[in-house]
Protein backbone atom coordinates (compact mmCIF):
# COMPACT_ATOMS: atom_id res chain seq x y z
CA UNK A 1 0.00 0.00 0.00
CA UNK A 2 1.13 3.79 -0.92
CA UNK A 3 1.04 5.39 2.31
CA UNK A 4 0.77 8.52 1.05
CA UNK A 5 -2.58 10.15 1.79
CA UNK A 6 -3.78 6.86 3.80
CA UNK A 7 -4.86 7.16 6.80
CA UNK A 8 -3.50 5.34 9.99
CA UNK A 9 -4.73 4.36 13.68
CA UNK A 10 -2.24 3.65 15.97
CA UNK A 11 -3.26 2.87 19.67
CA UNK A 12 -1.36 2.73 22.73
CA UNK A 13 0.28 5.59 20.06
CA UNK A 14 1.62 8.09 22.91
CA UNK A 15 5.38 6.19 23.77
CA UNK A 16 7.67 3.28 23.07
CA UNK A 17 6.41 0.94 20.35
CA UNK A 18 3.55 3.13 19.82
CA UNK A 19 5.19 6.35 18.91
CA UNK A 20 8.05 4.54 16.79
CA UNK A 21 5.40 3.27 14.53
CA UNK A 22 3.70 6.27 14.41
CA UNK A 23 6.24 8.35 13.16
CA UNK A 24 7.57 6.09 10.83
CA UNK A 25 3.75 5.62 9.04
CA UNK A 26 3.66 9.54 8.86
CA UNK A 27 7.71 9.68 7.20
CA UNK A 28 5.89 7.79 4.50
CA UNK A 29 3.03 10.13 4.31
CA UNK A 30 0.13 8.87 6.53
CA UNK A 31 -2.18 10.56 8.36
CA UNK A 32 -1.94 9.56 11.55
CA UNK A 33 -4.51 9.58 14.56
CA UNK A 34 -2.65 8.02 17.72
CA UNK A 35 -4.66 6.98 20.70
CA UNK A 36 -3.98 6.33 24.37
CA UNK A 37 -4.87 7.02 27.94
CA UNK A 38 -3.08 10.37 28.22
CA UNK A 39 -3.60 13.34 26.21
CA UNK A 40 0.03 15.03 26.82
CA UNK A 41 2.29 12.20 25.26
CA UNK A 42 -0.04 11.58 22.60
CA UNK A 43 0.01 15.69 21.58
CA UNK A 44 3.76 15.31 21.67
CA UNK A 45 3.80 12.30 18.77
CA UNK A 46 1.47 14.94 17.13
CA UNK A 47 3.96 17.62 17.73
CA UNK A 48 6.81 15.72 15.96
CA UNK A 49 4.57 14.72 12.91
CA UNK A 50 3.60 18.13 12.48
CA UNK A 51 7.22 19.68 12.52
CA UNK A 52 8.17 17.08 10.07
CA UNK A 53 5.90 18.22 7.94
CA UNK A 54 2.91 15.50 8.38
CA UNK A 55 -0.57 15.36 9.36
CA UNK A 56 -2.19 13.86 13.08
CA UNK A 57 -4.71 13.63 15.24
CA UNK A 58 -4.48 12.76 18.78
CA UNK A 59 -7.43 10.77 20.67
CA UNK A 60 -7.23 10.03 24.01
CA UNK A 61 -8.82 6.58 24.34
CA UNK A 62 -9.26 4.54 27.68
CA UNK A 63 -9.23 0.95 25.67
CA UNK A 64 -11.48 -0.66 28.78
CA UNK A 65 -14.40 1.59 27.50
CA UNK A 66 -16.35 0.59 24.68
CA UNK A 67 -17.59 3.98 24.06
CA UNK A 68 -14.10 4.97 24.04
CA UNK A 69 -13.02 2.61 21.15
CA UNK A 70 -16.27 3.58 18.75
CA UNK A 71 -15.20 7.37 19.40
CA UNK A 72 -11.70 6.83 18.21
CA UNK A 73 -13.43 5.36 14.73
CA UNK A 74 -15.82 7.74 14.93
CA UNK A 75 -13.46 11.17 15.72
CA UNK A 76 -11.05 9.33 12.98
CA UNK A 77 -13.57 9.15 9.83
CA UNK A 78 -14.85 12.47 10.87
CA UNK A 79 -11.54 14.67 10.46
CA UNK A 80 -9.99 12.19 7.74
CA UNK A 81 -13.05 10.56 5.98
CA UNK A 82 -11.50 7.14 6.07
CA UNK A 83 -9.40 4.67 7.55
CA UNK A 84 -6.95 2.34 5.79
CA UNK A 85 -4.47 1.35 8.69
CA UNK A 86 -4.85 -0.23 11.94
CA UNK A 87 -2.23 -0.78 14.37
CA UNK A 88 -3.24 -2.53 17.27
CA UNK A 89 -0.49 -1.89 19.71
CA UNK A 90 -2.20 -0.61 23.04
CA UNK A 91 -1.60 -3.33 25.53
CA UNK A 92 -0.64 -4.18 29.19
CA UNK A 93 1.58 -6.80 30.93
CA UNK A 94 -0.10 -7.31 34.55
CA UNK A 95 2.41 -9.54 36.10
CA UNK A 96 1.72 -12.14 38.54
CA UNK A 97 1.50 -15.70 38.75
CA UNK A 98 -1.83 -17.77 37.72
CA UNK A 99 -1.86 -19.10 41.32
CA UNK A 100 -2.51 -15.41 42.91
CA UNK A 101 -3.57 -13.34 39.56
CA UNK A 102 -6.72 -11.13 40.89
CA UNK A 103 -9.59 -11.55 38.75
CA UNK A 104 -9.26 -7.43 38.08
CA UNK A 105 -6.22 -7.74 37.11
CA UNK A 106 -6.55 -11.00 34.63
CA UNK A 107 -9.86 -8.84 32.73
CA UNK A 108 -7.78 -5.77 32.97
CA UNK A 109 -5.04 -7.20 30.86
CA UNK A 110 -7.54 -9.70 28.49
CA UNK A 111 -9.92 -6.20 27.96
CA UNK A 112 -6.94 -3.88 27.02
CA UNK A 113 -5.26 -6.96 24.63
CA UNK A 114 -7.55 -8.84 23.35
CA UNK A 115 -11.39 -7.36 23.63
CA UNK A 116 -10.53 -3.97 22.63
CA UNK A 117 -8.38 -4.83 19.37
CA UNK A 118 -11.46 -6.95 18.45
CA UNK A 119 -14.00 -3.98 18.93
CA UNK A 120 -11.59 -1.87 17.18
CA UNK A 121 -11.20 -3.86 13.82
CA UNK A 122 -15.19 -4.57 14.73
CA UNK A 123 -15.43 -0.83 14.51
CA UNK A 124 -13.19 -0.04 11.47
CA UNK A 125 -14.41 -3.29 9.48
CA UNK A 126 -17.15 -1.80 7.24
CA UNK A 127 -14.99 1.45 6.26
CA UNK A 128 -12.18 -1.18 4.61
CA UNK A 129 -14.46 -3.30 3.59
CA UNK A 130 -16.41 -0.82 1.59
CA UNK A 131 -13.44 0.85 -0.29
CA UNK A 132 -11.91 -3.02 -0.60
CA UNK A 133 -8.97 -2.12 0.86
CA UNK A 134 -6.95 -1.66 4.35
CA UNK A 135 -4.25 -3.38 6.72
CA UNK A 136 -4.75 -4.26 10.17
CA UNK A 137 -1.47 -5.03 12.12
CA UNK A 138 -2.21 -7.06 15.51
CA UNK A 139 1.11 -6.86 17.84
CA UNK A 140 2.00 -9.56 19.93
CA UNK A 141 4.82 -10.69 21.25
CA UNK A 142 7.76 -13.67 21.35
CA UNK A 143 5.83 -14.47 24.28
CA UNK A 144 3.28 -16.52 22.29
CA UNK A 145 6.73 -18.84 21.77
CA UNK A 146 6.70 -21.74 24.90
CA UNK A 147 10.10 -21.15 25.26
CA UNK A 148 9.01 -16.90 26.28
CA UNK A 149 5.65 -17.87 27.75
CA UNK A 150 6.64 -16.22 31.32
CA UNK A 151 4.83 -18.05 34.33
CA UNK A 152 4.78 -14.53 36.14
CA UNK A 153 2.71 -13.26 33.20
CA UNK A 154 -0.18 -15.72 32.23
CA UNK A 155 -2.62 -13.30 31.45
CA UNK A 156 -0.31 -11.32 28.86
CA UNK A 157 0.37 -14.52 27.19
CA UNK A 158 -3.14 -15.85 27.34
CA UNK A 159 -4.23 -12.93 25.48
CA UNK A 160 -1.47 -12.29 23.13
CA UNK A 161 -2.19 -16.15 22.02
CA UNK A 162 -5.81 -15.12 21.51
CA UNK A 163 -4.70 -12.00 19.63
CA UNK A 164 -2.31 -14.26 17.12
CA UNK A 165 -5.59 -16.44 16.74
CA UNK A 166 -8.06 -13.89 15.74
CA UNK A 167 -5.35 -11.86 13.61
CA UNK A 168 -5.52 -15.69 11.82
CA UNK A 169 -9.19 -16.24 11.34
CA UNK A 170 -9.92 -12.28 10.49
CA UNK A 171 -7.14 -13.14 8.05
CA UNK A 172 -9.00 -15.75 6.11
CA UNK A 173 -12.58 -13.79 7.00
CA UNK A 174 -11.49 -10.53 5.02
CA UNK A 175 -9.30 -11.83 2.28
CA UNK A 176 -11.65 -11.42 -0.23
CA UNK A 177 -12.24 -7.45 0.54
CA UNK A 178 -8.50 -6.79 -0.40
CA UNK A 179 -7.84 -6.37 3.36
CA UNK A 180 -4.44 -7.74 4.72
CA UNK A 181 -3.62 -8.91 8.23
CA UNK A 182 -0.45 -9.16 9.88
CA UNK A 183 0.99 -10.22 13.29
CA UNK A 184 4.18 -8.84 14.45
CA UNK A 185 6.18 -11.02 17.53
CA UNK A 186 8.80 -8.63 19.13
CA UNK A 187 11.46 -9.91 21.36
CA UNK A 188 13.03 -7.29 23.86
CA UNK A 189 12.28 -3.82 23.18
CA UNK A 190 14.71 -1.22 25.14
CA UNK A 191 11.49 0.81 25.93
CA UNK A 192 11.05 2.32 29.74
CA UNK A 193 9.13 -0.41 30.88
CA UNK A 194 12.15 -1.79 31.96
CA UNK A 195 13.13 0.52 34.19
CA UNK A 196 16.74 0.31 36.46
CA UNK A 197 16.50 -3.47 35.59
CA UNK A 198 18.41 -2.99 32.21
CA UNK A 199 21.88 -1.75 32.27
CA UNK A 200 22.77 0.77 29.34
CA UNK A 201 25.17 -1.62 27.25
CA UNK A 202 22.22 -4.59 27.60
CA UNK A 203 19.35 -1.70 26.06
CA UNK A 204 21.70 -0.98 23.81
CA UNK A 205 21.84 -4.78 22.46
CA UNK A 206 17.92 -5.17 22.63
CA UNK A 207 16.10 -4.55 19.56
CA UNK A 208 14.84 -0.71 19.00
CA UNK A 209 11.48 0.90 19.13
CA UNK A 210 12.55 2.23 15.92
CA UNK A 211 13.51 -0.97 14.60
CA UNK A 212 9.42 -2.14 14.84
CA UNK A 213 8.38 1.33 13.70
CA UNK A 214 10.38 0.32 10.33
CA UNK A 215 9.20 -3.39 10.57
CA UNK A 216 5.63 -2.47 10.53
CA UNK A 217 5.39 0.46 8.08
CA UNK A 218 7.77 -2.03 5.76
CA UNK A 219 5.24 -4.54 6.15
CA UNK A 220 1.98 -2.16 5.62
CA UNK A 221 3.60 -0.68 2.45
CA UNK A 222 4.13 -3.85 0.47
CA UNK A 223 2.08 -4.60 -2.78
CA UNK A 224 -0.98 -6.05 -2.67
CA UNK A 225 0.37 -9.11 -4.02
CA UNK A 226 2.33 -10.24 -0.84
CA UNK A 227 1.11 -11.32 2.20
CA UNK A 228 3.16 -11.70 5.31
CA UNK A 229 1.11 -13.09 7.57
CA UNK A 230 3.22 -13.04 10.77
CA UNK A 231 6.65 -11.40 11.39
CA UNK A 232 8.91 -11.86 14.40
CA UNK A 233 11.14 -9.59 15.27
CA UNK A 234 14.27 -10.43 17.83
CA UNK A 235 17.79 -9.00 19.20
CA UNK A 236 20.39 -10.24 17.15
CA UNK A 237 22.10 -10.52 20.07
CA UNK A 238 19.35 -12.67 22.24
CA UNK A 239 21.35 -15.98 22.52
CA UNK A 240 18.08 -17.89 23.74
CA UNK A 241 17.20 -17.97 20.42
CA UNK A 242 20.62 -19.82 19.03
CA UNK A 243 20.91 -23.90 18.89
Amino acid sequence: MELKGKVAIVTGGGTGLGEAIALALAKDGARVVVAGRRREPLEGVVARIQKGGGTALAVPTDMLKDGDIERLAQQTRRAFGSVHVLVNNAGILGRSPIRGIPTELWDAVIGTNLRAPFLLIRAVLPTMIEQREGVIVNILSNSIYSSKASRTSPAYCASKMGLLGLTRVLANEVHEYGIRVHAVMPGNIATPIWGASKNPEELAKMAQPEDIGEAVRWLVTQPPRVNIEEMTVMPFFDESWRN
